[in-house]
């Protein structure tokens, strides 16, 4: 039970690390050097972290269960990194860029739980997901 909310502190450390240092990227960086940059690093911090999660059976038997998913994520994970990073470039807030755009992911993956996946949805989240659309009206509303 211990991991299960030490690894919800780390995602949460992270997220906010993240945020708080893309808004910092210089303008004068091509976003594209900066990714790169980034998974660089990330690349060699892995390594070093794969010494903390040993891979049971040897890293080939790992190797050999990677798919077509791990190009997705990395797809995914681009798009991310470059729509923050473009997101603060062109004048988002960080108060409110990650908020925003946080709703709109959750509302989406309720819906893809709900229909693709066979998730319930009760009165009480139906509610919340209405509070989340009109949370997003009146942070994004500009007088």
């Amino acid at each position: 039970m211990t991991m299960y909310y030490i690894s919800a502190v780390v995602a949460i450390i992270g997220a906010v690390g993240y945020q708080f240092f893309v808004k910092r990227v210089p303008n004068s960086l091509n976003p594209i050097v900066s990714v790169i940059a980034m998974y660089v690093a990330v690349l060699a911090i892995g390594v070093v972290l794969l010494t903390l999660f040993p891979a049971n059976g040897g890293l080939l038997r790992h190797f050999r269960q990677l798919s077509w998913i791990q190009l997705a994520l990395a797809v995914s994970i681009m798009m991310i990194e470059l729509g923050f990073l473009l997101m603060y470039r062109y004048g988002w807030n960080l108060s409110t860029g990650n908020l925003v755009t946080g709703v709109f992911v959750n509302i989406i993956l309720i819906s893809i739980g709900v229909t693709l996946l066979g998730e319930k949805m009760n009165l009480l989240n139906a509610i919340g997901f209405v509070l989340c659309i009109l949370g997003v009206a009146l942070i994004s509303y500009r007088s």
